[in-house]
Formats: structure tokens, sequence, C-alpha cells
């Protein structure tokens, strides 16, 4: 019997050739130890070993041993991480009515300080080889990730994490940057390619507020075109527009102030200032400091503008008398606080009397029967007792709220004024704190204050009154 073994040049694989006379026994054991004796230690095929020797395949090259290759270890990256769903699952109920306005604001990744936005993977080292000769065989391990830490953002964990350093909108650039940007700037509008937008930093807004949206942002808002019928709100600063038209569903606040150029059949509500550089038609602007229509086109006219201590325009009201409303002398919440009061007051006491009257039915029938009384009205006699001491200790403390709410407004509302540098016309009241004046007449230059403790009218010249 004549073995010729064949190995490739690799080293990866052997072939086995036997020559064998018709009588001559061919045997497994021989034919492994001829692969022994020629090196071949690894990845032995002892079936196809085996085969050879059974059905003597004589004459021709048979595969009796392959060598693994090497598995290169994987390069490291950077795995960003998906935040945790905190919306709840639609309900059967509410599945298939998808608001569009929604959706796409899922796309933007907003995080918060402290979170875990990306895992920075490791490389692995790979694992080796061996050729049939029992020659290791090195991997190519992998490469460490490639990445930049960008602004707002750092190592976590001994490298194994990024987190963000700041509230904001995550970036992951093609160049391998991770930033954590404290400003949402929206290239053109909010509406159905944006979505609804809420952000715990600023927004930036080249475009306009297409109507029916919502932008709610923790820091400043501003929005280079027009807020139409939408909502904006900024929690913590300032919302400024080219111009807000409300069409009676637009709602703007802001806890500073709000600015724009115009603003038309809109609420808007500010912690400080309402600046406008334009008109104000058929509003509700509410202001804790002061309420300003700047410029020669600055009139109010028609809704409502209440301000802690001022308001200001060339022009209120209009040649038509268009009914105008404005309050100084107390801030909005001051002023909701107390209709609040006095309304809540007015139920309590007239429960109060409706009680006193219970109790005192209730009295007399006792005294007739000389301190007794049914079971039943014994109950009740215990329960109306008790809900008297309840009811007259909340309008005790209502009504001293109610009297600090007024104490505080009298020692500021003195110094409270509404001012047209122009003209105020005909259908215009003013309310400063309690008292209220009603203008029948187009007076020119006016301003409107409380002096002696009642509404005076005086004359306007740029800053001073006579």
């Amino acid at each position: 019997m004549k073995v010729q073994i064949k190995v490739s040049q690799d080293g990866m694989e052997a072939h086995m050739i036997v020559s064998a006379e018709p009588t001559e026994e061919i045997s497994k054991e021989e034919l492994l130890s001829q692969l022994k004796a020629h090196g071949i230690v690894y990845g032995i095929m002892e079936d196809a070993v085996e085969s050879i020797a059974k059905s003597r395949i004589l004459d021709r090259p048979i595969l009796v041993a392959v060598g693994k290759k090497p598995v290169d270890g994987k390069d490291g990256q950077v795995v960003i991480l998906k935040p945790e769903q905190t919306e709840e699952e639609p309900t059967a109920a509410d599945r298939g009515r998808i608001d569009l306005r929604e959706l796409p604001k899922r796309m933007r990744t907003i995080v918060r300080s402290g979170q875990p936005i990306a895992e920075i993977v490791p490389p692995t080292e790979g694992e080796e080889g061996r050729n049939v000769l029992g020659r290791i065989l090195k991997p190519k391990p992998g490469k460490p990730a490639q990445f930049k830490l960008g602004r707002n953002v750092k190592i976590f964990e001994e490298g194994k994490k990024i987190i963000a350093a700041v509230d904001g909108i995550l970036i992951a650039t093609p160049d391998g940057t991770i930033d954590v940007n404290e400003i949402l700037n929206i290239p053109g509008d909010v509406d159905y390619s944006t979505g609804n937008v809420e952000f715990p930093g600023d927004v930036h807004i080249k475009g306009d507020v297409k109507p029916g949206f919502s932008v709610k942002a923790k820091g400043d808002v501003s929005v280079g075109g027009v807020i139409e019928a939408a909502t904006v709100v900024s929690f913590e600063g300032s919302v400024s527009s080219l111009g807000i038209k409300g069409r009676e569903k637009g709602i703007i606040k802001a806890k500073e102030e709000v600015q724009a150029k115009f603003i038309e059949n809109a609420i808007v509500e500010a912690g400080k200032r309402v600046i406008v550089h334009g008109p104000i038609t058929n509003s509700q602007i509410k202001a804790g400091e002061e309420v300003i229509a700047k410029g020669n086109k600055g009139v109010i006219v028609g809704g409502t503008v209440s301000a802690g201590r001022y308001v200001e325009a060339e022009e209120i009201g209009s040649e038509l008398a268009v009914r105008t409303h404005v309050e100084v002398g107390m801030e909005p919440e001051e002023r909701e606080r107390m209709k609040l009061l006095k309304a809540q007051l007015e139920l309590d006491r007239e429960n109060l009397n409706k009680l006193i009257n219970v109790y005192k039915t209730l009295k007399e029938i006792m005294d007739k029967s000389q301190g007794k009384l049914p079971p039943d009205k014994i109950e009740l006699f215990r329960k109306v007792g008790q809900s008297l001491i309840n009811l007259r200790n909340n309008v005790e403390v209502m009504e001293k709220e109610l009297e600090e709410i007024q104490k505080n407004v009298r020692q500021k509302y003195t110094t409270a004024k509404v001012v047209a540098r122009k003209v105020m016309h005909p259908g215009v009241e003013v309310n400063i704190f309690d008292k209220r004046y009603y203008n029948e007449r187009a007076i020119q230059k006016v301003v409107v204050l409380i002096e002696n403790d009642e509404i005076r009218v005086g004359g306007y010249s740029g800053g001073s009154e006579s």
C-alpha cells in the first residue's frame, strides 16, 4: 500500500491518495498513522479516512483534514442608547386614530442632564485559528471605536458610557461627533414635517408655527415668522415672534415676556411684560408688570388688556368706539385669585346661613324635648354642628387671604397708570384695582392714574403727567 499526503499551500487542507493491490488490506488505523507521520495533527476528518479504508477509494485525492481560519476581532463601536419609552401604550379605542402632529417629534432624541446617551463597545481580539499542521494562526484584532466628544457630553463609568451634561437634543454627525445641543433649531415651519415641539431648552424657529400645532419649551422660544392659531409656551423664558394671529384659538404664554410686531385675536400671558411693536387687536392680554404697544402703529383696540402696573399705547380704542377694556394695579394672578375667593366666600357664606338655620331648628326641637332628640336627628345635629365649625374656619381663612391680597394691592396700585400717547377713544373702560373709569369722548395725550384714592385723568407729555 502506498499513501501520499498533499497539503495545500496555505496549510488549511490535506488530501490523501492511496494506492494498493487488490488483495492488499487497508486499515483506518494505518491511514491515521500515515497522517500523523506527515505532520497532520489538526482538523482530521476521521469519517473520510474510514471511507477510504472501507470503500477502498484508490488513486484519487480525498480531503481528509481541514484547518480552522482565524476570526478577526470586531471593531469597537458607539451605540446610541434608545431612550426609555414613557408614553403609554395606545388603548384599543385610540388605535387607528393617530395624531400626525405627534409622530415626527418621536424622531428627535431629547435627553436630560446625567442621562446615558451612548454605550462605548470595546473591540474584540478575535478567535485564533489553526492549520492542519497544528500551527496557530493569529487573528487581526478589532480597532477601538472612532468617535468625537462634542459639546455638553462626557465619558462615564470608566470609559464605558457617554452621558449628557445638560438637557437638550442628541445630535450624532456622520464624522462620529456626539453633541447635546441646548438649542433646538427648526430651519422652516412647525407643521406636519416637524410635528409638535417639546424641548427642555431654547427653541429657534425660522418659519411660522402653523395652525393647530404647539411649541412648548423650558427656555426661550423665538419664531422668525408668524404664530398662527397655535399654542406656544415658554415655561422659564420668553417668547418672541414676527407676529401672532390667534384666530381666537392661539394661546401664547411665557414666564418672562412676550414680544411681537402685532397681536390679533389671541390669548397672551406673560409673567412680566408684553411688548408689541405695533397693534394689539381684539386680544386677551395679561402681564405681571406691563403691556406696551410701541411705535406710531402701537394701538390697543378691542379685547381686554391686564397688567400689574402699566399699560401704554399710541392709541387706545378706536374712532368707532370699539369696546376696549384695560386693567392695571393688580397682577392678573392676584385678580383671578380675588375673583375666586370672592365667589367661594359668597357660596360658603350662603351655605353657612343655611346650616345655621338647620342648627337653630334642631336646637329648638331639642329645647322643647328637654334636651332630647329622636335617634335620626341626633346624628344630623352632630354633623351639622361639625360642618358649621369647618365652614366657619374655611371662611375665616379665605377672608384673611383676601384681606392680605387687597392690602398688598393697595400698596402698589397707587403707581399704576394707563397711557395713551396720542389719543384715548370713546368706548374705553379703565379699571385701576377696584376703581373704574369709562371714557366717553376722544381725549388727546392722556394718562389715567390714581390720586387721593380716586381715578384721575390727566395730560401726558412723553413721560410726564400734568
